[in-house]
């Protein structure tokens, strides 16, 4: 399995990606925001309540809990 790293950090924001990921480039796995309460991931490609796991002690807490956007939530519900 790839390796999910930091891309970019700054004090208030970090950035997920596969390590060997280009962040010019390519667009992150998941960003990670400190909020009042502690730090927040929010999934890039999912953009529901799903989305969001937290809070973290550090960016580095919330690599351990990330989950591809498609395992996460309910079943989507396939029309027909």
């Amino acid at each position: 399995m790839n390796d999910i790293v930091i891309l970019r950090k700054t004090g208030t924001i970090a950035t997920l990606g596969l390590a060997g990921q280009d962040p010019k480039t390519s667009a992150p796995l998941a960003t990670v925001y400190l909020l009042k309460d502690g730090w927040y991931m929010k999934l890039t490609h999912r953009h529901d309540r799903f989305a969001w796991s937290g809070p973290f002690d550090a960016p580095e807490d919330a690599i351990e809990r990330y989950t591809p956007a498609d395992a996460t939530g309910p079943l989507l519900r396939l029309a027909g």
